[in-house]
């Protein structure tokens, strides 16, 4: 991807050096998360494209990127890539049904930290693993068992932040319609009002990711 005379990249780790112009890098983030898209991970490779120099810069331009509804269609797609051949570009190979067995990859959101009971989480899985002499295996012991017990936690308390948003804003929604032509009963009125706080938090939340 092009534009002008700037190539443009998501984030700072996508470039080899720090030449980056910060405001194509923004408007380009901007850009993805507007259109409510994520960006497939590419296994294997960290970077596709090479100016092919004797000190060559390093950049990730070739990405994947693909809608919620899409990764529900295919949750078992996976994304390599393949040779450069000729070209100073890494072909992208996408399997759209991958027979692979493997856990999911462990991704660390930074906005968990804001979430209530994640050092609750963290401090019971870090100290769950039994004493291991080595120092390194103890470590790696603790970092796997907090991973998982992070990854758990998320999926039942935190979620898919924009779906939870569309389901309040869609029951508030028929509330609000049903308000227009009756009286709202008070178990009603209770849920509309309750909706109403929860997305203050959960739009926190979301421009929180978007930010990150």
């Amino acid at each position: 991807m092009v534009a002008g005379d700037f190539n443009l990249i998501a984030d700072m780790s996508d470039k080899s050096n720090d030449r980056i112009n910060r405001r194509m890098m923004g408007r380009f983030r901007r850009c993805i998360t507007d259109l409510d898209l994520h960006e497939l991970y590419l296994n294997g490779r960290r970077y596709t494209w090479s100016n092919k120099r004797t000190e060559p810069t390093l950049e990730k331009l070739d990405r994947a990127l693909v809608s919620v509804d899409w990764e529900a269609l295919y949750p078992s797609s996976f994304l390599s890539a393949l040779s450069t051949n000729i070209s100073d570009h890494c072909p992208l190979h996408l399997v759209l049904e991958a027979n692979l067995k493997r856990g999911r990859r462990f991704h660390f959101e930074s906005f968990w930290t804001k979430v209530d009971g994640f050092q609750e989480v963290v401090q019971a899985a870090w100290s769950s693993q039994p004493w291991i002499r080595n120092p390194f295996k103890r470590l790696v012991a603790k970092l796997k068992a907090t991973a998982k017990q992070l990854a758990k936690w998320s999926n039942k308390y935190v979620g898919n932040v924009k779906q939870q948003i569309r389901i309040a804003n869609e029951v508030i929604l028929h509330l609000d319609i049903a308000m227009e032509g009756r009286a709202l009963t008070q178990a009603e009125v209770d849920l509309r009002r309750l909706l109403k706080r929860k997305l203050l938090g959960l739009a926190s939340l979301e421009r929180t990711i978007s930010r990150q």
